[in-house]
């Protein structure tokens, strides 16, 4: 009876949270999924701060995820102290999925190179990146800022599954933006050429034109 009661307060206290030395912190689930080449946020992971001195904690995630993520955005909160597991704050955690997660099949284009690209998810299974979420306390500065002095963390499992975007069919964007340019640079040269010379030139040029005009109206 009692090893059972044991199991019970143990799983009861796995299942709401996790806490360390002035840092708390609840999660609403173990994975997210998003598409390769698109940004996602990490919304449901709260902290919470039940002692008596007030915290300064940041979100972040372990390595092995940040190796697969890009634009990483952290939010970084105050925790009043003696906040309940059950009044914690959410913290959000952004990042985006890089574009080179799928092999892409290439089309080349004379004297520009492989610029046009598709992506067939057919049998493709969905690439999962297991890390986990970390709550990290902010020591205090000199000046008496807020925060614990020492540096202490806590963290919860995160799988991070990157599905494959199907591109149905050829994608020509690269193709597209190389001709903008090229299309650019040649108003510009023209622009460049045309207005180079003197103003009292360009001038004179238009009034001669302006006087031919007339010429043949008579």
């Amino acid at each position: 009876m009692m090893g059972k009661l044991f199991l019970l307060s143990v799983f009861i206290l796995l299942s709401f949270s996790l806490v360390s030395a002035g840092i708390g912190i609840r999660s609403d689930q173990t994975s997210i999924v998003v598409k390769e080449g698109e940004s996602a946020c990490i919304e449901s992971v709260s902290a919470y701060n039940p002692f008596a001195t007030v915290s300064r904690v940041i979100i972040s995630v372990s390595p092995e995820l940040q190796e697969v993520l890009i634009e990483q955005s952290a939010e970084e909160k105050l925790i009043p102290a003696e906040t309940s597991s059950a009044n914690s704050i959410p913290l959000k955690f952004c990042f985006k999925v890089p574009n080179n997660l799928y092999e892409k099949d290439y089309a080349s284009v004379p004297l520009v190179g492989n610029v046009i690209d598709k992506i067939d998810c057919t049998d493709k299974d969905i690439r999962t990146y297991s890390g986990e979420v970390i709550l990290e306390s902010v020591p205090s500065d000199s000046k008496g800022g807020y925060g614990s002095a020492t540096m202490m963390s806590v963290s919860t499992p995160l799988n991070i599954r990157v599905t494959c975007p199907d591109t149905g069919g050829w994608r020509y964007t690269k193709l597209y933006l190389i001709v903008a340019i090229l299309s650019a640079g040649v108003v510009g040269f023209i622009l460049f050429r045309k207005y180079r010379r003197p103003k009292s030139q360009r001038l004179k040029e238009r009034m001669d034109k302006l006087k031919e005009e007339m010429r043949k109206s008579k």
